[in-house]
């Protein structure tokens, strides 16, 4: 928990650093997002004296994902690279190693590299100075890479941010090739602005203001499309909140999920009650042997007070030995433990102070807590009574260790049962039919050289088809399993969106619907007979039939409509059958299938598995033939469907791990006080057995009792078990619970009470 929460808090001034988000409903419907025009940092710098400094930081890739870097004969597709303005390390800490922070990102054409990309194309050579072929494509046709020179080496970006970075660019490289960016206020596409304020300015006050750099931005929208904007508004996000609290579109890095954070530290407390409630247990149990050393104390002369001291000083030491232990097992276990939870804790965690004095809280709350009730104990006998031997060894405290054995394993056996649970429910997920056909599909991602591609994409299937192995081809815009916010704006009423319907879009060739083997409920496919059908045919599926108002597929059948996207007016031709393009876990939403050429990516080659090493050296030879110089990545498609499930797949590999730990610890502690309470009653075990008890009543006679705390401890655990399991299954049933939803947020409060109210979160709204 604490790492999640600490996300951006190393930034010197951190409370004064802001994202500025924007707010805009016009005919389309209502956009929460990150991003925001090109112009609007200087803006903000030029005309507010709040502002001490503002940056810039935009992505060089508007549809890909990725960009291509190379140095002599590496390379390698990078997807952490940004252009920045030269103040970018002025308001972020972001510790340059070598380079000026003032003069790195000035000029054209240069990049600061992380110590990591150094090493990467640098080796031990000294990068400064040198060159990077960086390959982007600026929507102008060219995807000629540049030269750009080294000028600055950086830190790598630490786990705990939500801008994770591997190169910057200069923004005047960004300005020179782009122009219009500077002065497009219309568009805000991929630029996310940040300001950092003047020590003591409000914070409210400042996103009141800046509502009029609003205004003039809608007063532009206004002049160059005749109407206005029903909203249009900018609003404030604190650095440190973005990462666990914003939950809007268009992100830099996917937001944390606070969800699954509260639940493993609900776990994680869970279990260190369960051993709390085991060392009290035994200790209030051992106790009974040595009643007669604090009766001796106590004829001496000890105090009560000397004796609880004495016993708390014995639980806390037993308490640092466990700590240290348990730093012993982080060494070992921290690597794998990342690579099991998909994290990135490390050790420089512990540094922070508001962890070391957690853990000293911890210690000191672990210590009094397992320590005080056995001491009270102890101390409680009368000292006459215990020298005289009149005290009987289980007369105090019984039912509290009762009471102990029922909590502790009430919490193992809840633990149980939800484990048990999210794996069948995994389970259950991955077997359910997904209505396609997923099994042996090699995807290949074209993430250079798209203009060859989208022109040329029949031919390059058509080499690919020439191995027999390769039993077809496709291509299209994404495949299951991607997570994309592509959709269309389906109108009826011409260029007015304004009671549109937004459906998400995959675009593909003719091949993709039989290749996936996606079933067809009314109409047909796409067919390559049918001259019309790349330039005037939609597909939707049965989530889009009811999405558009109709009340059967037949209905939708021959309806045109005019997609926001390409201008272009088309008619559903056919409706298929719903399929999970996303995971199990999410509800299949609306979605619109067109043979549309520039939006194609990705191509997937359906295969006959029989040797594969000669298959793979084939695709390879023919990717090289077409794309040379882009370096060959695939991957199947089961494989990346898999990571639909990585949250469920990680909590339940944590809950296994974590729930096993605990159940041991419950049955190591009762199988201690199993074996004191048969030594406590040797006398009478052995009256028993002279008078003919056989092993198993002895047995039934000690374990019945202990028998009766288990179940009662099933009886309590159930039905907490059973509202928990209910409400981490709701979470099925919402859509898009990974990814902020993109349109329809209802809010109703005014800037000025957002910034006052929810303490400028970003995320005030409730989204349908």
């Amino acid at each position: 928990m604490t790492n999640e929460l600490s996300y951006d808090k190393h930034h010197k001034d951190a409370d004064r650093i802001f994202r500025v988000a924007s707010h805009r409903i016009n005919i389309v419907g209502e956009f929460r997002m990150a991003r925001t025009p090109g112009p609007l940092g200087p803006e903000l710098k030029a005309s507010y004296p709040d502002v001490e400094e503002a940056v810039r930081i935009v992505p060089p890739y508007e549809n890909a994902s990725h960009v291509l870097v190379v140095r002599e004969e590496k390379r390698f597709f990078e997807n952490r690279i940004w252009f920045a303005d030269k103040e970018i390390f002025r308001v972020f800490n972001i510790p340059m190693l070598k380079g000026s922070p003032q003069e790195s990102l000035v000029n054209p054409n240069t990049v600061v590299i992380t110590e990591g990309m150094a090493k990467k194309y640098f080796g031990e050579e000294d990068p400064l100075g040198k060159t990077l072929q960086i390959e982007i494509d600026y929507d102008t046709g060219s995807v000629e890479g540049k030269a750009y020179e080294v000028t600055g080496i950086v830190k790598n970006s630490p786990a705990n941010t939500h801008l994770k970075y591997d190169m910057f660019l200069s923004m005047p490289s960004l300005s020179s090739n782009l122009p219009s960016f500077e002065t497009d206020w219309l568009s805000p596409k991929a630029k996310f602005t940040y300001v950092k304020l003047v020590p003591g300015a409000d914070a409210a006050d400042f996103e009141k203001k800046i509502q009029k750099t609003a205004e003039m931005a809608n007063q532009i929208y206004t002049e160059k499309f005749n109407r206005t904007l029903k909203l249009n508004e900018y609003y404030l996000q604190p650095v440190t909140r973005i990462h666990m609290f914003s939950h809007i579109s268009m992100e830099i890095d996917p937001p944390g999920n606070w969800y699954y954070v509260s639940i493993y530290s609900i776990i994680a407390f869970l279990i260190l009650l369960i051993g709390c409630m085991n060392f009290m247990n035994l200790s209030a149990a051992l106790s009974t042997t040595r009643t007669k050393e604090v009766g001796l104390r106590k004829v001496v002369g000890a105090h009560r007070k000397q004796l609880v001291r004495q016993f708390l000083g014995e639980s806390f030491l037993i308490t640092i030995l466990a700590f240290i232990f348990a730093f012993g097992l982080i060494l070992v276990l921290l690597i794998p433990f990342n690579q099991m939870a998909g994290t990135e804790l490390s050790l420089a965690g512990l540094k922070q102070p508001i962890v070391l004095a957690s853990l000293l809280g911890l210690l000191l709350i672990v210590s009094i807590g397992s320590g005080y009730y056995p001491a009270l104990i102890l101390t409680a006998f009368n000292p006459i009574s215990i020298l005289q031997g009149k005290l009987a060894p289980t007369s105090r405290g019984s039912w509290i260790q009762k009471v102990l054995v029922i909590g502790q394993f009430a919490i193992s056996i809840f633990l149980v049962i939800c484990t048990l649970t999210v794996f069948q429910q995994l389970n259950f997920m991955k077997g359910r039919a997904l209505g396609f056909n997923l099994e042996q599909k090699l995807i290949l991602r074209v993430k250079s050289n798209l203009g060859h591609f989208r022109r040329d994409y029949e031919s390059i299937k058509n080499d690919f088809l020439q191995n027999p192995s390769i039993t077809g081809a496709t291509v299209s815009s994404s495949v299951p399993g991607d997570r994309t916010n592509a959709g269309y704006y389906m109108s009826t009423k011409g260029p007015d969106f304004s009671q549109s319907s937004r459906l998400k879009v995959i675009t593909m060739d003719y091949d993709f619907i039989p290749e996936y083997e996606i079933k067809m409920v009314a109409g047909r496919p796409f067919q390559r007979g049918k001259e019309d059908d790349e330039s005037g045919a939609y597909l939707i599926n049965m989530a889009g039939v009811k999405e558009m108002g109709f009340s059967s597929p037949e209905e939708a059948l021959g309806k045109s409509y005019l997609a926001h996207y390409h201008r272009k007016t088309k008619k559903i031709v056919g409706v298929t059958k719903d399929f999970h393009y996303r995971g199990m876990q999410e509800v299949v939403e609306p979605l619109v299938l067109d043979i549309e050429n520039s939006l194609m990516s990705t191509i997937t080659l359906s295969l006959r598995v029989e040797n594969m090493k000669t298959l793979l050296s084939f695709v390879e030879k023919t990717w090289e033939a077409h794309f040379p110089g882009v370096p060959f990545e695939y991957s199947f498609l089961d494989d990346d469907f898999a990571r639909e499930y990585l949250y469920e797949e990680q909590m339940g590999r944590l809950l296994g791990m974590i729930t096993s730990l605990g159940f041991f610890i419950a049955c190591l502690g009762l199988f201690g006080l199993a074996s004191f309470m048969a030594q406590s009653r040797k006398k009478e075990i052995s009256i028993r057995k002279v008078l003919g008890a056989s092993t198993s009543n002895i047995v039934s006679m000690l374990s019945k009792d202990f028998v009766k705390l288990i179940l009662v401890s099933i009886i309590i655990a159930s039905p907490l078990a059973w509202t928990a399991i209910q409400l981490w299954l709701q979470e099925f049933c919402l859509p898009n619970r990974y990814e902020p939803s993109y349109y329809l947020c209802s809010c109703s409060r005014s800037p000025g009470d957002r910034a006052d109210n929810s303490k400028y979160s970003g995320s005030p709204c409730s989204c349908r």
